[in-house]
């Protein structure tokens, strides 16, 4: 007989006014803009067709703010993990990629020449963030071996966790798309993950 299978559901946070801005902003604070407030909106709706057991989130303010709401419709836990943060960009936080290419163009040179081992000044490299969501994404499931668990993140550590899932390493990171306010959903059955939604934000054209 098989084993009880687990649910995992990935949302990104909504959208932050450094997002609108187009800034990077990882581990930096940003509130949640105006569109991402309706975005949250219609997050939580759709998230009322399932049956939620428990919510995991980033600290970070944009995260907490999105996992609270589904939270409380389900009236289940909400856990605040620092694991679960976007990457530290260090010294680009807050700065558009076009003013990190006029201002920095070598360490855009490095950036391109060292891929996933690349280090943000005074910041983390893709590499660490993978390191510390594969370590979170594992202990989650000792502790949920079955159920719905909710992990509401960052880009950056939803693509970290569909890499370590799929292919146990960092190397298909960018191969991801992860909208804001988006789900992505994997069901685990006997250690096999299936990625059955992938980056699902239909339920947000229609909000208003």
């Amino acid at each position: 007989m098989g084993e009880k299978m687990l649910t995992l559901i990935f949302i990104r946070h909504a959208e932050s006014e450094a997002n609108a801005r187009g800034e990077l902003i990882g581990q930096d604070e940003s509130p949640i803009s105006s569109n991402g407030e309706r975005q949250i909106k219609a997050l939580t709706k759709e998230l009322r067709h399932y049956k939620v057991d428990v919510v995991y989130t980033s600290p970070l303010e944009r995260a907490v703010r999105t996992a609270q709401k589904i939270a409380d419709w389900h009236k289940c836990p909400l856990h605040l993990q620092d694991a679960l943060k976007e990457i530290h960009f260090g010294d680009f936080e807050t700065l558009r990629f076009q003013e990190i290419q006029q201002r920095y163009l070598e360490e855009v040179e490095k950036m391109l020449q060292d891929g996933s081992s690349y280090t943000y000044p005074g910041g983390e490299s893709l590499l660490d963030v993978y390191k510390r969501a594969a370590l979170k994404l594992n202990e989650i499931r000792q502790v949920h071996p079955s159920g719905t668990v909710v992990i509401c993140a960052h880009g950056g550590t939803i693509r970290s966790f569909l890499s370590h899932l799929i292919a146990k390493g960092p190397e298909l990171h960018w191969h991801f798309k992860i909208d804001h306010a988006s789900l992505t959903i994997v069901t685990i059955e006997n250690d096999f993950p299936v990625i059955e939604v992938l980056n699902h934000t239909y339920f947000m054209k229609n909000m208003v």
